[in-house]
């Protein structure tokens, strides 16, 4: 993806590549963290079964949400 807008944040210049790369990793850790809040009473085969099946139906709910069908 080939993004040259710039955008300002904060007063400062900033590419709109560095901006979505930020909001990436924010939006990561916090599902990284929910998951593991949400889940911690769980074995740890459970854990990880759950958490790899729950992954990617969180980023296809958002992408609903983004497409307008959510």
């Amino acid at each position: 993806m080939s993004l040259y807008r710039d955008t300002r944040f904060n007063g400062k210049l900033v590419r709109l590549e560095d901006v979505i790369d930020e909001i990436y990793d924010r939006a990561l850790e916090t599902i990284d963290e929910s998951l593991y809040e949400l889940l911690n009473n769980k074995d740890d085969d459970e854990f990880y079964e759950d958490y790899k099946e729950a992954f990617p139906l969180i980023v296809e709910k958002l992408q609903k949400f983004h497409d307008g069908e959510d």
